[in-house]
């Protein structure tokens, strides 16, 4: 979805210099319209949270990285990539919305308080949704073993 943002960034550029252009073409694109409609689309992708989804389970830690398709270059690394320890984790839940799910992780901190984590999964195929929820349920099955 990276791409989307990039190729509508492209286009209000193309909008503008078109415009820009001596000739009949520039009054094809004099009002706009196509820079209007690649805003449009930039602002949904931002209001709407789109992001991007990376999970691995590595040896004894997870790595979840998630990041803005829009902002996220704003964002600091702190809230872009978590890690944790697999003994740590309590619990899971994956809520299923029209749009998107939501994966919630339960880990208990070194005080023994329960920290909540959550994600937003969108575009997330079948398979890796299945790959992260067979992974998340054998590491609970490991930690209620110990």
């Amino acid at each position: 979805m990276k791409w989307l943002v990039r190729m509508l960034v492209g286009l209000i550029f193309i909008d503008f210099g078109l415009s820009m252009l001596a000739g009949s073409l520039s009054s094809i694109f004099e009002h706009h319209e196509l820079a209007l409609f690649s805003a449009v689309g930039i602002l949904l992708l931002a209001v709407l949270r789109f992001s991007f989804f990376s999970y691995e389970d590595e040896y004894e830690i997870i790595h979840i990285d998630t990041r803005s398709l829009v902002f996220g270059f704003l964002e600091s690394p702190r809230h872009r990539h978590y890690e944790f320890a697999k003994i740590i984790l309590t619990d899971y839940k994956i809520d299923k919305g029209l749009l998107k799910h939501r994966l919630t992780l339960t880990v208990s901190s070194s005080s023994g308080d329960k920290k909540l984590r959550h994600f937003d999964l969108y575009f997330l195929s079948k398979d890796k949704q299945a790959y992260v929820e067979n992974s998340l349920e054998q590491v609970l099955e490991n930690n209620s073993k110990l």
